[in-house]
């Protein structure tokens, strides 16, 4: 039972490191209405899938700096009242839901918090350009100029 867990986790390694090979390779473009193009567009994959694909940029962002990437996920965020700073981020949890990765995001234009942002744990689409920045000497990742939506839940 174990090998074959090995080998269903290597295979959704691989199918998610040659998705990320295919992908940066797409050329940022416009479409007809002038919206950037997606390069990855995470919200349409498997959690397992996503899951790895979002380590896999954290671990190895070089390919995935400067590209358009759309991902699906709940609405967190942490406020760290020594720097007077709040960080907002798309969290995605795997498929068992036991482990998750997520990655901070900062809309674009003008918005006030908490007002301009969903409760925590909302469902969320957020779509923006993977940069990373330093801070107190450690590289960070997250999306800048992000557009959000707040996914409707279902009654």
């Amino acid at each position: 039972m174990k090998k074959l867990l090995r080998t269903l986790i290597l295979c959704l390694t691989a199918a998610a490191l040659s998705a990320g090979a295919i992908c940066p390779a797409a050329a940022e473009a416009e479409d007809p209405e002038g919206q950037a193009v997606i390069d990855l567009d995470l919200s349409r994959m498997s959690g397992t899938i996503v899951y790895s694909q979002v380590y896999n940029m954290l671990y190895d962002p070089e390919p995935w700096l400067g590209r358009i990437i759309r991902m699906a996920g709940y609405y967190n965020y942490y406020d760290d009242q020594e720097h007077g700073t709040v960080y907002h981020a798309c969290i995605i949890p795997d498929a068992t839901a036991c482990c998750v990765q997520g990655i901070e995001f900062v809309l674009a234009g003008e918005h006030t918090w908490p007002e301009d942002y969903p409760e925590i744990g909302a469902d969320i689409l957020v779509t923006g350009r993977l940069e990373e920045y330093e801070e107190s000497g450690v590289i960070y990742l997250h999306l800048v100029d992000a557009e959000m939506t707040v996914e409707k839940q279902e009654e």
